[in-house]
């Protein structure tokens, strides 16, 4: 998520008591501009460091899902891009579902290409990173709705693609984290928000999630001050305009408990159900507090729960810039693919060498998609 490099980025300061989010009474256009400006240095940033040495892999295919659970205007599509290693398997692989980070506002699938690169190097499992739709165009829920019917639809194919339907890990970034959290109290319990599911649910065999935000109830001041250094926490705009565009239209703080919304305030009848969690966490990060409680939590329950804290780094720390990969992502992605083999029941390899044959993309600079081509423009 961020894409203002440090050295010009201004130390942020808690909200005052009395403060009130002056971008809630902005225009959902005016919040489509500024997110559409954010989107772009996002994916500029991403561009670029998926395609430095070593580059990461592209997508061995992709397919469209369509939106069966949200009732948001607009394309009813879904994209999902497939990552297959390129091994030779012997019988059905496991999947692993990636949901990229952003705030609900920035991101796309292939900003997980990295994750995935590092899922295939480890594990023989096939990766399927999923473009939720983003607001302000697209609020709560209809995020969570996109990737419950991606999964879904995933699973449906487990044949085409290769993948034992039992055998379904959910991880994600950031919102992405929180969203595949909130996706599986969503097929966990579907007739708690009155919805009627496309496919059979599928086994969740454990979840993935790095710095997840799982508690909406508590302001940000709160969790800026319950961080050792609130300097390095996402900044107000950012975080305004988060808020602004996910939550529309704009409900209090105290009643934002809706699971799908702050999925760290579950029963613990419900997390005594939760599938194995292994949980990322950024020593600098607003997050850090609600991920800890959530793992205590687990933890009492005695539920098969990880729970690594990243020393020195804020959130979104593996995310550029910096465009050269930082030794303590390759070792968190590494802790992590090791639970996931830990809970598969499978080895945990290094297999570098085949990797190498997997196509990888030359530099290029992405178009702003708020930029429209007219027919007679050519080339830009």
């Amino acid at each position: 998520m961020e894409v203002v490099p440090d050295t010009i980025r201004k130390p942020t300061v808690p909200e005052p008591d009395d403060y009130v989010n002056p971008l809630e009474a902005s225009s959902r256009w005016t919040l489509n501009a500024r997110a559409q400006a954010i989107r772009y240095a996002s994916s500029l940033g991403f561009s670029i460091s998926n395609r430095t040495e070593p580059a990461a892999p592209t997508p061995s295919t992709e397919f469209w899902v369509d939106s069966t659970l949200a009732e948001s205007k607009g394309p009813k599509k879904i994209r999902v891009e497939v990552w297959t290693p390129p091994r030779l398997s012997i019988g059905p692989r496991a999947a692993v579902v990636a949901l990229h980070g952003g705030g609900w506002i920035l991101g796309q699938g292939t900003d997980n290409a990295r994750w995935a690169c590092a899922v295939m190097t480890s594990l023989d499992a096939v990766v399927f990173t999923v473009n939720y739709r983003l607001a302000p165009t697209h609020p709560f829920p209809t995020a969570i709705e996109d990737c419950v019917d991606a999964i879904l639809e995933i699973t449906k194919r487990a044949a085409q693609f290769g993948i034992d339907p039992n055998r379904v890990i959910l991880s994600g970034f950031s919102a992405g984290a929180t969203t595949a959290l909130s996706s599986w109290l969503v097929m966990h319990d579907p007739s708690r928000w009155n919805y009627t599911l496309p496919f059979p649910v599928p086994r969740i065999t454990g979840l993935v999630l790095f710095y997840p935000g799982l508690d909406w109830t508590i302001n940000r001041a709160e969790k800026r001050l319950s961080c050792s250094r609130p300097d390095l926490t996402l900044s107000k705009g950012l975080t305004d305009l988060i808020d602004a565009s996910y939550v529309f239209p704009a409900i209090p703080r105290h009643k934002r408990a809706d699971l799908r919304l702050s999925p760290g305030l579950m029963s613990d009848d419900i997390m005594a159900k939760l599938p194995p969690v292994h949980l990322c966490l950024c020593e600098y990060d607003m997050l850090l507090a609600e991920g800890t409680r959530f793992a205590k939590r687990l933890q009492s329950l005695k539920k098969t729960v990880t729970m690594r804290i990243v020393a020195g780094e804020k959130h979104a720390w593996d995310c550029p810039p910096p465009m050269i990969q930082k030794e303590s992502v390759e070792v968190e992605y590494a802790e992590a693919t090791q639970a996931i083999a830990n809970w598969l029941g499978q080895a945990h390899d290094t297999d570098r060498e085949s990797m190498r044959s997997m196509k990888t993309k030359r530099l290029r600079i992405p178009r702003p998609s708020f930029i429209s081509r007219s027919k007679s423009a050519g080339p830009f």
